[in-house]
């Protein structure tokens, strides 16, 4: 143990100390002036649900989790200096949606985390009440800026924020904010403005908002609205009109969209209150509209606002919210999906795996023989179990109407969460959620089982489910089978997983 650094139980009192304390100063300037209160005041909430979040035995240990209470959307994820830095939607005072604040995180590898202080929170005293989502890019000056949906007692806006120093850690709202407001549409009236995404191409700074023009209790009307830099430091903007129109009319209003470039292809990610869609095709900047070729799901199961990072390698990664319903009693709520690497298929549709430096986390590799399956679930030894695993199986039906797996089951290979196959249909369901994916056979699982969470990668990334895990902390089986005839394991590996290190040692202010 490094004596030199305080405990868990020792960090939290001192956090909290420090929160209380009426003459601090830092970095943040003089901590007892306004706003800086709001700031002592969140992270001294943060501290002090921390035991309760750690003590939950089925809180995720590799999914990226706030240091407790509620998060939701990722937030201006960007690669900056040798670091991924995570911004998230983040209540510091409860398990449970409100207080929209900014959380921030930093990371050399994408797996292990370090917590650094909240980034932003609401100006009340210039009637903000929350810090809704939005995207982060470098400006003129090499430094990034973030950009964010600014929600009060008054229509939204979209605030700008700068860092104040080089390792993002303070960061400081513009003072003429707000860099756009609905007046920049003049006739057109936008409802439910929010959720700026940022990306550069040409030279140029863009950015895309989602909303809609037929309030969403009419139904219909969802489209997404484009605007181009006219300043350098990114603090003026210019109305480039609508670049998407979902004429779907079931599609009330766009979440979260996201416009970026894939190879020689555009992407356009979209949260419509349901499933994230994606759409791939191409974008025409002169005219300022995107025109769709592919259209798909982009998770199925309890994923939701989607984000884009880039990194110096020129990989494009996917953030998820995970949305967990935890009991907020735990002290938590919510997660990320791990960061996807996206690529496009020969089909032309988006392929998501997660990012192979989780791989650092696996332990010994444990295999199991290829079997016959039939109505009698196949169980296996203790060699092959637990609640925090990597698994990669490949399953076929012979007479079988249905194959698959289940895991956090109970000794005898019943209960737990099934992952299922049915050739007739084309389906893979993963507990509650069905995703098709055809009849092609033999069907390929990747599985991420972290606790009371898994993610689901089916056929080299065709399909990818983020779902909850509902089981006691005693069941850790897992079983295969079939139904309606017999079926066949092909293969099967395991890794037993450690856990991500998350740091608390700059979660102070």
């Amino acid at each position: 143990m490094d004596l030199s650094k305080p405990n868990r139980r020792q960090f939290v009192g001192l956090c909290v100390a420090a929160a209380a304390s009426s003459a601090a100063s830092s970095e943040f300037g003089d901590l007892d002036s306004e706003p800086n209160l709001e700031i002592k005041r969140a992270m001294k909430a943060v501290a002090i649900a921390i035991p309760k979040a750690e003590s939950d035995p089925n809180r995720p240990v590799y999914h990226f989790c706030p240091p407790a209470n509620w998060n939701n959307d990722p937030n201006g994820p960007i690669w900056f200096r040798g670091w991924y830095h995570l911004f998230y939607q983040h209540n510091p005072y409860a398990a449970v949606w409100g207080h929209m604040h900014w959380g921030h995180a930093r990371s050399r590898d994408l797996v292990n985390w370090e917590h650094l202080p909240i980034a932003l929170w609401p100006s009340h005293d210039k009637g903000e009440e929350h810090c809704f989502s939005g995207g982060a890019i470098l400006a003129s000056d090499g430094l990034p800026r973030l950009i964010y949906t600014s929600i009060g007692d008054r229509d939204p806006e979209q605030w700008m924020a700068i860092p104040k120093d080089e390792e993002l850690i303070v960061w400081e709202k513009y003072s003429r904010n707000p860099v756009l407001a609905l007046s920049i549409h003049g006739n057109r009236k936008v409802y439910d403005w929010r959720d700026p995404f940022l990306f550069r191409e040409a030279g140029k700074t863009y950015m895309v908002c989602g909303g809609n023009v037929n309030h969403r209790l009419q139904g219909g009307g969802a489209e997404v609205q484009l605007y181009m830099a006219t300043k350098a430091d990114l603090s003026g903007w210019e109305y480039r009109g609508q670049v998407f129109d979902f004429l779907d009319r079931e599609v009330v209003n766009i979440e979260c969209p996201n416009l970026f470039k894939l190879g020689s292809k555009w992407v356009l990610l979209c949260s419509p209150h349901r499933s994230c869609e994606y759409l791939i095709g191409d974008l025409d900047l002169q005219r300022g509209k995107f025109i769709p070729e592919r259209r798909g799901e982009l998770d199925a199961g309890s994923a939701y606002a989607s984000n884009i990072l880039h990194d110096e390698q020129g990989r494009s990664f996917l953030w998820l919210w995970g949305k967990t319903n935890t009991n907020p009693d735990k002290g938590w709520n919510g997660c990320m999906v791990m960061p996807r690497l996206l690529g496009i298929g020969n089909d032309g549709f988006l392929r998501q795996s997660p990012s192979i430096e989780f791989e650092s986390l696996r332990g010994e590799l444990r295999t199991a023989q290829a079997v016959l399956l039939d109505e009698q679930s196949q169980t296996f030894d203790e060699h092959i179990s637990g609640d925090c695993l990597e698994i990669q199986a490949e399953l076929r039906t012979r007479t079988a109407a249905v194959v698959g797996l289940r895991v956090r089951c109970k000794a005898d290979g019943s209960s737990g969460t099934e992952i299922s196959f049915s050739p007739k249909t084309g389906m893979i369901k993963i507990g509650n959620v069905e995703k098709l994916v055809g009849n092609q056979q033999p069907v390929r699982l990747r599985l991420f089982l972290d606790k009371c969470v898994m993610e689901a990668y089916v056929n080299d990334g065709q399909a990818a489910i983020f779902t909850t895990v509902d089981a006691s902390v005693n069941d850790l089986g897992i079983a295969a089978f079939a139904t309606g005839g017999t079926a066949q394991l092909d293969a099967l590996k395991m890794w037993p997983l450690k856990r991500a290190h998350f740091s608390l040692e700059r979660f102070k202010v």
